[in-house]
């Protein structure tokens, strides 16, 4: 039988009672990312149309366009912001173990 050391054995309790980390829930993590994708959407095609000439561009050149904005502003203004207002719902509790 191997011998732990006092240090391992106090690291491996903590870890067996600690909480693990918060796990977003896939089916509410996809509706918060659509209602921060659709607004964008229609706003950015809105503002596309204003300043670009959309009806002699490409499409595929347009919506790269969209694409670009949409995922820029959803990764660092709209989902920290969803995830600050709907945190609490978003996450499952907390899971803790106790194993010996």
């Amino acid at each position: 039988m191997m011998k732990v050391r006092p240090l391992q054995q106090e690291r491996n309790k903590n870890m067996d009672s600690r909480a693990f980390p918060k796990r977003m829930i896939p089916w509410k993590q996809a509706l918060v990312t659509a209602l921060g994708v659709y607004p964008l959407l229609l706003s950015y095609e809105w503002v596309i149309a204003q300043v670009l000439p959309v009806q002699e561009m490409d499409r595929r050149i347009t919506l790269l366009i969209i694409v670009v904005m949409i995922a820029t502003t959803m990764v660092f203004l709209v989902m920290p912001m969803l995830i600050k207002i709907l945190g609490s719902w978003l996450f499952q509790k907390t899971i803790k173990t106790n194993r010996k």
